[in-house]
């Protein structure tokens, strides 16, 4: 049952760095952390993953995101019933989503002063980066990979 606590341990990660950079950068600041290899720059971003610009559709896009948000909370209540360990990256992927809704609301209200999901994990080498994420984005990419990752082993264990 305590797989049930992960969602809430990403969204308290995810939000309270979220707070962090927001409060202690400037937009588009950058800090190396790590050399060039891992940089914290900060940017709000309008759109979905990997930079797709949706600005135009946010609602939309938000209201989409809560309907995905009450299917995996479903899906993940079965899993723990059925004790799958498909909860793991179910719970990964759950608490990275809300993580990033609760972004995509505020941008609904206009005294918030959120523009866009913050973002702020910079990797790369030099000027080669990769997209600017947050935790919530790497938990719901582990979370997906643990997932194929799941789904193709008993995929080759039924064939055996």
């Amino acid at each position: 049952m305590i797989v049930a606590f992960i969602p809430i341990f990403i969204l308290i990660i995810d939000q309270l760095s979220k707070l962090y950079i927001k409060n202690n950068f400037f937009l588009y600041q950058s800090f190396d952390v790590f050399g060039t290899y891992l940089r914290f720059t900060y940017i709000e971003n309008q759109g979905i993953a990997f930079g797709i610009d949706t600005s135009d559709y946010h609602i939309i896009v938000t209201i989409l995101t809560i309907a995905a948000i009450l299917f995996f909370i479903y899906y993940f209540i079965l899993q723990i019933i059925h004790n799958s360990i498909e909860k793991i990256p179910i719970s990964l992927i759950l608490g990275g989503a809300i993580g990033n809704a609760i972004d995509r609301v505020l941008v609904l209200f206009p005294d918030s002063g959120y523009l866009g999901v913050v973002d702020f994990i910079d990797i790369g080498w030099n000027n080669f980066r990769w997209y600017i994420f947050n935790f919530a984005d790497l938990s719901i990419s582990l979370g997906a990979v643990l997932y194929i990752l799941i789904l193709f082993k008993t995929y080759i264990n039924e064939r055996n």
